[in-house]
């Protein structure tokens, strides 16, 4: 883990409107791939593990996006991961999107560590904290 994690999508026929370009939904789908493989290759842990085993989700409680130009079919998506916060039971991530290294959005989302049996927010465990405070100085040190 040298730097912030780059999750790449390649635009697909399901994610685009008949003009071709993506229909502005499949961007959140996207965020949450990202994430999902973010937790499996980056911090080491099991996304589906996380949830169906040790019983914690990470629902995410916030977003926003900021779309600065379209992507059309065929094109691949640079979803970079950048870690802005860790809080007690929450963290933020920016999603910065780009193709070909042309901006095309930027995206905020605030994600809560929860007790999947009853819903509600825990503090984030050991293991993970001490994985998203790494992951955040990488953050820190690439900015």
């Amino acid at each position: 883990m040298g730097r912030p994690y780059v999750y790449r999508a390649p635009v697909r026929f399901t994610h685009t409107d008949p003009a071709g370009y993506v229909f502005f939904p499949r961007f959140f789908e996207m965020f949450q791939a990202a994430v999902e493989d973010w937790f499996n290759h980056c911090l080491g842990l099991n996304y589906a593990e996380q949830i169906l085993l040790h019983g914690v989700g990470f629902p995410t409680a916030h977003t926003e996006c900021d779309f600065v130009r379209p992507c059309r079919l065929g094109e691949t998506l640079d979803l970079r991961l950048i870690l802005e916060k860790v809080g007690c039971s929450s963290l933020t991530l920016r999603f910065d999107g780009s193709v070909g290294g042309e901006k095309r959005l930027c995206a905020r989302s605030v994600l809560v560590t929860i007790d999947m049996q009853h819903g509600r927010p825990q503090p984030i465990g050991t293991e993970l904290g001490e994985r998203l405070r790494a992951y955040l100085a990488l953050c820190q040190a690439d900015a």
